[in-house]
């Protein structure tokens, strides 16, 4: 016989957990590619269809009792515990209504088919580990033992199969491991089931079918310790063996009658513009009425993330529209108060990818900072004091693009900025410069100090699926190292990265990139999207001020992060405007406008394209 020993963690069902819907999404995204749905349409489908499926494994795991305290007091009582046999039945239930709603035929369905199950076999990874949904003890050729303290050593030791005090459980079937090869037997399945002309949604009611007909064998080698749904013995099979096997008669009858009903394709078909935004405005209603329970950080982030791409291609949408009706102006306002920007066209840029670029811009902002001990304030001590600043910076750049390999551009680029930082401290604080070094009195004497700056930096991007860059910032770039008053920032890197489909959706991060590195440098993290154009960018997300970056590991302050925007506007086919705000809505903002122009090419290049 061959025992297995696993490592166990709680962590490695999180990280599968995560990595299961990741994958699908993926999967999903270049499925919606493929098949040049309209993302308008697909974003809200796919959120509502997850958070069904989210919803599903949970709601089906709980009781008669539980379902009527939740219809009658709207809160859930039911156990934590889940069945992706729920969250399947849910997900087919969203999909039949949804695309009826957005305009979608019955081909959607055959879009989740494969995605779907692909993000299975990779959760079943994370079950198998931590011991979850454990098999049966077994005398067979393969078995598994889990170590103290798991699921399946648990159920062992209350059942007095197994001392309390053994070393590992009894061995038990691998039923994770056959649940897994299920899923990716079902993957095979349809992806030979492709060759073949099919109707409409038969592909996705063959993958149920044939999950329906494993799990129901699968069953008869699953302990009922470590299932959440119909785990009693009616007339020698479990209850859930009763619903599967009428599941199975239901979905085999109807796969024959799909197939007899012909191959005719639809296409998918609009129902009207403000679809979308009823699907979208009951998302959002639905998520802000759950309680914090329901959903766990990762299927937060799944969902969130969903609604608020959905959310800017619906502002994107309402933009072009007021640039319809006003092709000559448009003020655009875009956290930047009093900044109006003419956006007169979105005409694509010139083919060339061998030209260069110069560009201005300014970056304006506050910070609140700290001092360290000891300081005495009124012939008193307290645990933090801080002060203001105020800064201005006016940037000049130069960037020469060339082309690398079919599609890819490197860019080279200097950028030269100059400003000022205004210093406020409290007026009734007294400072001890002899107990703290590195303490600067000049600011605070004179009340304002310089900055200014040498960035060198260089980009790799291809149009498609990334842009990345790399820099510095060298000169007297910023005062806001936290707990060290007055102390300038000589040196300070700079870093980019955009990866995704650009023109759909992508995941932005940054590090002082640009002016958001100068007089309080800034680190984002958020989603973008292209609106289906090469230039035209929104991105949204979080950051996280340098002033108080690495507060959050000292007793006396809290670090923390608030919203920030930034867009590249297209302005005919050679300006670019980048506008960039940030704030908490308190003491710590930043407002930054960049424009660009790139210099027509010159006859000898012209000439050589």
């Amino acid at each position: 016989m061959l025992l297995l020993l696993l490592p166990t963690s709680p962590a490695y069902y999180f990280i599968f957990y995560v990595a299961g819907f990741a994958v699908a999404g993926a999967l999903l995204t270049w499925e919606a590619h493929r098949r040049q749905y309209v993302w308008r349409q697909w974003l809200p489908l796919l959120a509502g269809t997850m958070l069904s499926l989210i919803l599903g494994t949970r709601l089906v795991a709980g009781s008669g009792a539980e379902w009527q305290h939740l219809f009658a007091h709207g809160e859930w009582t039911g156990p934590d515990s889940r069945s992706i046999l729920g969250g399947i039945l849910g997900a087919t239930l969203a999909l039949a209504v949804l695309r009826r709603v957005l305009g979608f035929s019955r081909n959607v369905y055959d879009a989740f088919a494969l995605p779907l199950f692909v993000g299975l076999a990779v959760q079943g990874v994370g079950c198998l580990l931590t011991g979850c949904c454990f098999g049966t003890p077994t005398e067979a050729l393969v078995g598994i033992r889990y170590a103290p303290h798991t699921l399946p050593f648990l159920a062992q030791a209350a059942r007095g199969v197994l001392p309390a005090t053994a070393a590992y459980s009894l061995p038990v079937h691998p039923a994770q491991l056959y649940q897994i090869l299920l899923c990716l037997l079902i993957v095979r399945c349809l992806k030979c089931s492709r060759r073949r002309q099919q109707a409409p949604g038969q592909q996705f009611i063959l993958a149920i079918l044939l999950y329906a007909v494993g799990r129901f064998g699968l069953e008869f080698v699953r302990d009922s310790a470590g299932d959440v749904l119909g785990t009693s013995l009616w007339h020698g099979l479990k209850q859930v063996q009763w619903f599967l096997l009428l599941a199975v008669a239901t979905l085999a009858g109807l796969w024959l009658y799909r197939g007899r009903a012909g191959h005719q394709h639809f296409a998918p078909t609009s129902l009207g513009h403000w679809q979308p935004r009823l699907v979208l405005g009951a998302l959002l209603m639905i998520t802000a009425l759950l309680s914090t329970g329901w959903l766990t950080v990762p299927e937060q982030l799944v969902i969130k993330s969903l609604l608020l791409v959905s959310l800017v291609l619906e502002a994107s949408i309402w933009l072009r529209k007021q640039t319809a009706q006003s092709p000559q102006a448009l003020a655009l306002p875009v956290l930047l108060g009093g900044v109006v920007m003419l956006l007169t066209s979105q005409a694509p840029a010139p083919n060339s990818r061998r030209y260069t670029t110069i560009s201005a811009g300014g970056v304006a902002g506050t910070s609140e900072q700290y001092f360290d001990y000891p300081y005495g304030c009124s012939g008193t001590k307290a645990p933090a004091y801080t002060y203001q600043q105020k800064f201005k910076v006016g940037s000049v750049g130069l960037a020469r693009t060339i082309p690398i390999r079919e599609a890819g551009t490197l860019t080279f680029g200097l950028d030269l900025s100059l400003g000022r930082s205004n210093f406020y401290t409290p007026q009734d604080c007294v400072y001890v410069r002899s107990s703290y070094d590195s303490f600067n009195e000049k600011p605070f004497e004179q009340g304002l100090a310089p900055l200014y700056s040498i960035s060198p930096y260089v980009e790799l991007a291809h149009p498609t699926y990334f842009r990345f860059g790399l820099g510095a910032h060298i000169g007297k770039v910023a005062y806001d190292y936290v707990y060290r008053p007055g102390e300038v920032n000589p040196v300070r890197l700079q870093s980019m990265l955009d990866v995704g489909l650009l023109r759909v959706i992508y995941l932005h991060t940054s590090i002082n990139h640009g002016l958001q590195g100068l007089g309080n440098g800034f680190s984002t993290l958020g989603l973008g999207t292209g609106f289906g154009q090469d230039r035209l960018r929104l991105v949204g997300g979080v950051a996280l001020a340098n002033s108080q970056a690495n507060a959050g590991l000292l007793d006396r302050t809290e670090a923390r992060s608030f919203p920030f925007l930034q867009a590249q506007l297209p302005l005919g086919e050679r300006w670019t405007l980048e506008p960039f705000a940030a704030t908490n809505f308190g003491s710590v903002q930043k407002f930054q406008l960049c424009a660009s122009f790139r210099l027509p090419p010159s006859r000898a290049t012209a000439d050589s394209k």
